[in-house]
C-alpha cells in the first residue's frame, strides 16, 4: 500500500498520497462550511458571516495549505536530497508547472454536488441546466486569472 501511495500519477500531476489528501481536504472544508456557516450567520447576522470566513476558512487554509509548522504531513515521500517531503491536505503540485487546487474550487464543487443531491428528483436537471452557463463563466474566469498569475512568474509555471 505504501508503495502505491508513493507512485507519481502523470495524469493528475501528483502522487497518489496527494490525490487522497486533496479529496479529503476538499471534503472536510466543504462539509464544515455547509454545516457551520449558515448557523453562524443565523445566530450572529452579517458578523457571523465574517466570523465564519475568518475561523472556518482561515483554519482550513492553514490545515490544507500547510504553512511551516502547521497542517498535516503524510511523510511518505522523500525529496531529491532524501529528506521527507511535507504535504498539505490539498495538494499544490510538486513540480513547477503542476496546477494547484484552490479551496474556493473545492468548496464550489462541494456546494454544487450538495445542491444537486439534495434537490427533489424532478428539479435536478433544471438546476443543472440553470447553473451550467454560470459554471462556464466561472471556469473561464479561473483560467484567465491563472494565466495572469502565471505571467507574473509567481507560480513558476512554464507558460
Amino acid at each position: 500500500m505504501s508503495e502505491w501511495l508513493q507512485t507519481y500519477n502523470e495524469w493528475f500531476g501528483m502522487y497518489h498520497a496527494g490525490i487522497i489528501t486533496s479529496i479529503f481536504g476538499a471534503f472536510a472544508v466543504t462539509f464544515t462550511v455547509l454545516m457551520s456557516w449558515p448557523k453562524l450567520v443565523k445566530d450572529f447576522g452579517p458578523i457571523g458571516g465574517f466570523m465564519a470566513a475568518a475561523v472556518i476558512i482561515g483554519t482550513f487554509w492553514l490545515v490544507n495549505h500547510k504553512l511551516p509548522g502547521f497542517g498535516f504531513s503524510t511523510g511518505l515521500l522523500n525529496d531529491a536530497n532524501g529528506l521527507p517531503m511535507q504535504f498539505s491536505m490539498i495538494h499544490q503540485g510538486n513540480r513547477g508547472s503542476a496546477p494547484w487546487v484552490d479551496m474556493g474550487w473545492a468548496i464550489a464543487m462541494g456546494f454544487i454536488l450538495s445542491d444537486v443531491l439534495c434537490a427533489p428528483k424532478g428539479t435536478r436537471v433544471g438546476l443543472l441546466k440553470e447553473a451550467f452557463p454560470r459554471w462556464i463563466v466561472i471556469i473561464l474566469g479561473g483560467i484567465v486569472g491563472g494565466i495572469f498569475v502565471g505571467l507574473t512568474g509567481y507560480t513558476n509555471a512554464a507558460l
